[in-house]
C-alpha cells in the first residue's frame, strides 16, 4: 500500500506541477502580447513625434530665413538692408546708448 501511495502522491504532483506550468505559459504568452501592442504603442508615437519635430525645424527655419527677416525689417521697421538711415553717426551714439553703470567695485 506504501508504494502504491507513494506513487499515487507523485501523480498529483506531477499533475499539479503540470498545471501551474500550463497557467504560467499562459500567463507568460499573454503578458507578452500585452507588451508587444505597449511597444507598438510606443513606436507609434516615437514616429509622430519625429514627425512634429520635422514640421516644427522646417518651420523654425522658414521663420529665421535671411528673407523673411529682411523682408519683416522693411514692413514694420522701415529698414532695409544695408540702408545709411540705419546706420547711428557716432555724435549720436552717446544719446541712444544706456549711461554706463557704476559696479560696486567703483563704490
Amino acid at each position: 500500500m506504501e508504494k502504491t501511495q507513494l506513487v499515487r502522491t507523485l501523480q498529483i504532483a506531477a499533475m499539479v506541477l503540470i498545471i501551474v506550468l500550463a497557467v504560467g505559459l499562459y500567463k507568460a504568452k499573454t503578458d507578452a502580447a500585452q507588451t508587444q501592442r505597449h511597444v507598438r504603442q510606443l513606436e507609434q508615437q516615437v514616429e509622430e513625434t519625429e514627425a512634429s519635430l520635422r514640421a516644427l525645424r522646417a518651420e523654425i527655419a522658414h521663420l529665421e530665413s535671411p528673407a523673411r527677416v529682411e523682408e519683416m525689417s522693411e514692413n514694420h521697421l522701415g529698414m532695409s538692408v544695408g540702408s545709411e538711415s540705419a546706420a547711428l553717426p557716432a555724435s549720436a551714439m552717446d544719446r541712444h546708448l544706456p549711461a554706463p553703470r557704476r559696479t560696486k567695485a567703483e563704490e
